[in-house]
């Protein structure tokens, strides 16, 4: 049997672990990515997320995605009408608080408007360049994983070869059916169904009717159909959650083409407009997060390790910080920076998260399960809910050193506080101080505080880390002679109001603790 080894082993090529596999790149650590189907094939369900725009840009890869993309309206932003062409009953949206918020808070677009399709030809393209390895029509048939490693045996999907992989990691990206974490016994033990729906993927020219929303989002109720119409290009591309209609089954129902089309005219408003079907989809909608993300050296991410419904529009892209987190951690502890048990964290950062983007996925369907006599009640109610899930959430972890407790409440406050992501400012036209930490360690200070540059220097070779220094002015919110340290995925790490005594002393006290080893001092 052939036999291979690779560092990482991805199961599962969706917009998850083809993400992942492009952070472990931009890491310097290869990946092979293995999926018994192609799913860039798949229609095109999920939506980016500002968060996840914001890290692909931090990839060098926001060139790339503003190719794809298109610009829609504000984020949450929801026309309701009794049909796509029909009365307009109302606009709702985000307070206007936190619409400012989303606009402001980040050097990616809040506007812009790509699905998981984009997203998936973007990561393809980016590793057949950086050495990154997809094979489809590879199914996973087993695996074991002890102290030395991974040893997985896979197949091709046509001939039904088999052929030997070992990882030193293997991460299950495989979906809300993952059989990696059917291999390692962990359950979903909260799984709960919240609704059971039919989506239809479609393509129908409605004209400027995208224009006359001021949205891509619309919410339909009439006395033939209770649906969505989300656009996924901003224009002639569509897809519909079809969540009610007369004569509608309790139980999980697929839909005819014929029913579908019906449906989909019901929610247009016209039966003359031609409607070309690409697909439709019966599905249950769940909450519920895995009992364990990690066994050993097997990770779960995405779906694998916490499923939602769609209401949010989060699922996707917690997915993909999931892989964020973990890859700069894999790739630590790969490349002989950091101690193992850098990877302990992993688990207590991500499932603080994905209950954060839960809750908000909760809130949103009951909102519209309860169908708000004002929908602006809705969006009031789970603005700061939004903020959180999306990217506001905070970390507790052995990656953190923080000594007070994490403040969950004031997602509109800009502080760069321990295991929140480092505030955006712009420190000049077009960079951000996003740009200047990049996917580096990086410390941050005030004018006065110039020793911590030299420090963060010295003390980053010491750990064989690249480590950027930056001053920034007092708009920025640091304190003038203290500094911030900021992880590689872009949150803080540590930070100090003061100047220390030892300023070497003090980071590498610092890098020692979150990368569980002491340093080679020369």
């Amino acid at each position: 049997m052939t036999e291979e080894h690779v560092p990482v082993l991805v199961v599962g090529a969706g917009p998850v672990g083809l993400s992942t596999a492009v952070f472990l790149a931009r890491w310097g650590v290869p990946a092979l990515v293995v999926d018994k189907r192609d799913p860039t094939l798949a229609p095109p369900r999920a939506s980016v997320s500002l968060r996840t725009l914001e890290l692909f840009r931090a990839m060098g890869l926001g060139p790339a995605l503003d190719e794809v993309g298109w610009r829609g309206g504000p984020p949450m932003r929801t026309v309701f009408k009794d049909s796509a062409l029909g009365t307009q009953l109302r606009h709702s949206g985000l307070p206007p608080a936190y619409s400012r918020r989303l606009e402001t808070c980040s050097p990616a677009d809040a506007r812009q408007n790509l699905t998981q399709r984009e997203l998936q030809q973007v990561a393809l393209r980016r590793l057949s360049r950086d050495g990154g390895t997809v094979r489809f029509g590879t199914r996973l048939l087993d695996f074991t994983a002890d102290e030395a490693g991974v040893r997985a045996r896979v197949a091709d999907t046509d001939t039904g070869a088999e052929r030997e992989i070992t990882a030193d990691y293997l991460i299950g990206a495989d979906g809300a059916g993952s059989g990696v974490r059917q291999r390692l016994g962990i359950t979903v033990p909260d799984r709960r169904v919240v609704a059971r729906l039919n989506t239809a993927f479609f393509r129908a020219d409605l004209g400027d009717t995208l224009a006359q929303w001021e949205t891509h989002l619309c919410f339909v109720r009439n006395e033939k159909v209770y649906a969505t119409l989300f656009s996924k290009n901003g224009g002639d591309q569509w897809s519909s959650h079809i969540m009610d209609y007369p004569g509608k089954p309790d139980e999980l129902t697929d839909l005819s083409a014929e029913k579908a089309v019906e449906l989909l005219h019901a929610a247009i408003g016209d039966d003359t407009v031609p409607v070309e079907l690409h697909a439709v989809n019966a599905w249950e909608a769940a909450l519920g997060i895995a009992s364990a993300f990690r066994v050993g050296r097997v990770f779960l991410a995405g779906d694998a390790a916490h499923v939602q419904s769609s209401a949010g529009g989060l699922g996707m892209n917690t997915g993909i910080q999931d892989g964020h987190n973990l890859a700069w951690k894999l790739a630590a502890v790969l490349n002989g920076q950091a101690a193992p048990s850098l990877l302990d964290s992993y688990e207590a950062e991500r499932r603080a998260a994905a209950q954060a983007s839960l809750t908000l996925s909760r809130r949103m369907y009951e909102g519209y399960r309860d169908q708000p006599s004002d929908p602006d009640d809705l969006y009031d109610a789970i603005a700061v809910d939004y903020l959180r899930g999306m990217m506001c959430y905070q970390y507790r972890s052995g990656a953190v050193l923080a000594d007070a407790e994490p403040d969950r409440e004031d997602v509109l406050d800009d502080h760069a506080e321990p295991g929140r992501r480092f505030p955006h400012h712009w420190v000049e036209s077009g960079v951000s101080t996003l740009d200047l930490a990049g996917s580096d360690w990086t410390v941050f200070t005030g004018l006065p505080g110039t020793p911590w540059l030299s420090a963060a220097g010295t003390v980053g070779a010491e750990f064989g880390v690249r480590v950027r220094a930056h001053r920034l002015t007092e708009d920025s919110g640091l304190a003038p002679d203290g500094a911030v340290l900021v992880r590689p995925d872009g949150f803080v790490g540590w930070r100090t109001a003061n100047l220390d005594a030892d300023p070497e002393r003090a980071l590498r006290s610092v890098f020692g603790r979150i990368l569980g080893r002491t340093a080679r001092r020369a």
